[in-house]
């Protein structure tokens, strides 16, 4: 199957960025806009065989690039086979001295690191890493972390793909990465700066802004998933990992099964997606409900009622990661169930606001579902 791009891009305007004033957003990947879980694994999928026409004799290492690509990347995976290794970039704080660090420039959230505690044990293990980004426009920030991987390891017979759903770089650009040993695969070409002057034809309008108050937390029931499998913000087998996201779906499975709830919403978190994505993809599989997947995120993005405009209404929430810090959720609409998947530690005042949010979006059956990393 082969993607357009009208299926996989909408425009969107950042707030308050300079640096890169337009933002790419794929209603398939299931990040800011509620998407079919199955449509976004047939998407991974797709990437995957793209890849696999390459490098079907290599063994991996593959990164995805936080927040928005996790959840796309450990999806990848699930059809790649021959990943030996899957982590996340991450933009949470870091012990310096376990991290290599790298920043992106054009982000709302500038700093990203990589944690290569453990790493150097698979040296001479892995023939590719590949990097997982929803979009690429010209590669230099994964690049920089590229020069700091060279630098830590120096493994030569190791060979490096940044892959992709959306990639705009020029043939100059791809020749330069193909000469450093660096190839590029994706699922569509798109011209660089694709349609980016379309969102100053857009009006934008404030009052689809919607802070949410952070009460009724005590009325706020949270279940326990434990995982046995470790964070996929270290370097993590990935056998490994999708045991554990196989466990959570059918544990989801069994307590969706119990009810007569045919409209669904599998909310992830910040740079924790996949969980959310494989579960609703099972449970779409094995039930007649209708699921939908989508999470928070950093990204400072502003809404519209424009027709054709990707996001419609934005919630304003503290972070369940860091109550500094603000977040977002864009389009929430009501269903019969609501289940809040989240590995955050720290669910005070960030979960209340993202609970009385959907409340305000008309849904009075949400469960919220702590998934906590145990050894």
């Amino acid at each position: 199957m082969r993607y357009s791009r009208e299926q996989l891009v909408r425009v969107a305007k950042r707030e308050n960025n300079s640096k890169r004033e337009y933002l790419y957003v794929d209603p398939l990947q299931a990040k800011h806009i509620p998407s079919d879980p199955q449509e976004t694994m047939n998407v991974c999928q797709q990437l995957a065989k793209e890849i696999k026409k390459v490098h079907f004799k290599d063994r991996l290492y593959v990164i995805g690039f936080a927040e928005t690509a996790t959840g796309i990347a450990a999806g990848v995976c699930n059809y790649l086979g021959r990943v030996k290794l899957f982590q996340n970039t991450t933009r949470e704080n870091e012990d310096e001295n376990n991290s290599l660090y790298f920043t992106e420039s054009h982000s709302h959230a500038t700093d990203q690191s990589l944690r290569i505690d453990g790493l150097e044990q698979y040296k001479g293990k892995i023939d590719r890493i590949v990097f997982i980004d929803d979009e690429v426009t010209t590669g230099n920030t994964i690049c920089k972390l590229i020069s700091e991987i060279r630098d830590k390891f120096n493994d030569p017979s190791v060979s490096y793909t940044i892959a992709s759903v959306l990639n705009s770089m020029t043939d100059e650009r791809k020749n330069e990465l193909e000469s450093d040993d660096i190839d590029c695969i994706y699922l569509s070409a798109i011209p660089f700066e694709y349609n980016k002057d379309t969102i100053h034809n857009i009006s934008y309008d404030i009052n689809r802004d919607i802070t949410p108050t952070e009460d009724n937390q005590e009325n706020i029931t949270v279940k326990t998933f434990r995982s046995h499998h470790g964070n996929v913000r270290n370097v993590t087998k990935y056998s490994d990992y999708v045991a554990s996201c196989r466990h959570f779906a059918v544990k989801l499975l069994d307590e969706v099964e119990k009810t007569d709830c045919k409209n669904i919403l599998i909310l992830g978190t910040e740079e924790f997606m996949y969980p959310a994505i494989y579960a609703g993809a099972v449970i779409e599989d094995e039930t007649d409900a209708f699921v939908k997947v989508h999470s928070t995120t950093r990204s400072p993005i502003i809404a519209s009622g424009a027709e054709g405009y990707p996001l419609t209404r934005r919630y304003k929430l503290r972070s369940l990661y860091d109550s500094s810090r603000q977040t977002y959720i864009y389009n929430l609409d009501k269903y019969d169930k609501v289940y809040i998947v989240t590995d955050s530690d720290n669910l005070t005042a960030g979960i209340s606001g993202l609970y009385n949010a959907l409340k305000e979006a008309g849904n009075d059956d949400i469960s919220v579902i702590q998934w906590k990393y145990v050894a």
